[in-house]
């Protein structure tokens, strides 16, 4: 099978299998791209990522749809025996050329990550989204509550998508190993820079008054008068996981929206076997609720955060190490990246045959 693969970030090609990256952020001859080197016949996978010049960019990241892929590959769709595009706004041009001029095209296989535009319900990228969708032969999307907003304002797509549960590969992350720090087990760890909830998770942490530390990694912005919380830039992954796997648990308190964010953030920790403490919000609830290593709280709500920051800071160092068992085992089965593969690759035989 013959894939086109357009993806909706930025890869390095290189010849040979590089140290420094994950398998989503590089694509090389070796072997075939991220979680398609688990299928069971293996394809030949031609990635396109959105590099484009820096002008072009610009307007990109303003409308955020991405066209200038779709400039660089139309002219040769016809090669291959499936487009696969990963992130609907990598589709949105391509899908309004097909059913505009009613170009003939392999079938189209369409990843939506975030609902869309963002789950919008009104405006010209929501309307292009609609009339462009109508050329997808078939969508998978990763957060199930999305369905609901499919239903309402993409119901031509309910009888050709599906949820599929993404998946990590623990086969990459547990041959990496981080050093002890002598801070170990005295703080816990929050990461991100957007789409997470710090005003609830400081005002919670000041009413618990638990002993351990807490450090915010990836938003330099962020203020607190209180001496324990220590405020961390963006750092290089081999720093930052060492802070993730070295801190008692992680919190990660999300926003609540109706779309996917942060499940790699979620699973990537998971596969550490790192204890979880998350707000209960569509994103991750899915994901959450397939371990016993993942706690949950009430978004936005402090008094319901503080409850449960004071009974992940009191548990036994058993009961903690028994829930990242539990997050382990849990991205070894249903979050795992091969169960992922299995389910697409099931979905790409379909379309193909």
């Amino acid at each position: 099978m013959k894939i086109l693969l357009l993806i909706n970030w930025k890869i390095r090609y290189c010849e040979q299998v590089p140290d420094d990256l994950q398998p989503s952020d590089y694509s090389c001859p070796q072997e075939p791209f991220w979680f398609f080197k688990y299928f069971e016949k293996k394809p030949q996978v031609d990635v396109v990522d959105i590099s484009a010049p820096k002008w072009i960019e610009k307007v990109e990241n303003k409308i955020r749809f991405h066209f200038y892929q779709t400039l660089k590959i139309l002219f040769k769709v016809n090669k291959y025996d499936l487009i696969f595009v990963h992130g609907s706004n990598s589709a949105m041009l391509l899908c309004a050329l097909k059913r505009f001029l009613r170009l003939k095209m392999p079938p189209i296989l369409d990843v939506d990550i975030s609902s869309f535009h963002q789950a919008s319900c009104s405006g010209m990228i929501h309307r292009l989204s609609q009339y462009s969708s109508k050329a997808f032969d078939y969508m998978i999307y990763h957060t199930s509550s999305q369905q609901q907003y499919y239903k309402d304002q993409f119901p031509w797509l309910s009888s050709k998508s599906q949820f599929v549960l993404l998946g990590v590969d623990y086969e990459y992350w547990k041959n990496k190993i981080y050093p002890d720090t002598r801070e170990k087990n005295s703080y816990i760890v929050c990461v991100g820079y957007r789409k997470r909830d710090w005003k609830t998770l400081l005002e919670a942490y000041d009413k618990a008054k638990i002993k351990e530390d807490l450090y915010l990694i990836g938003n330099p912005n962020l203020k607190s008068e209180n001496p324990k919380v220590k405020v961390l830039p963006f750092i290089p992954i081999e720093k930052l996981m060492t802070y993730i796997v070295n801190s008692k648990f992680s919190v990660i308190p999300l926003d609540d929206f109706n779309y996917s964010f942060a499940q790699l953030t979620l699973l990537q920790q998971m596969a550490l076997g790192v204890p979880i403490l998350a707000a209960d919000v569509p994103a991750i609830r899915d994901y959450a609720n397939e371990s016993n290593g993942v706690k949950s709280y009430i978004p936005y709500n402090a008094d319901s955060l503080r409850e449960k920051l004071l009974y992940m800071s009191e548990i036994s160092s058993d009961e903690l190490v028994q829930m990242g068992q539990n997050n382990i085992a849990a991205v070894k089965s249903t979050l795992s990246e091969q169960d992922m593969a299995k389910k697409i690759e099931t979905i790409c035989n379909f379309l193909v045959d």
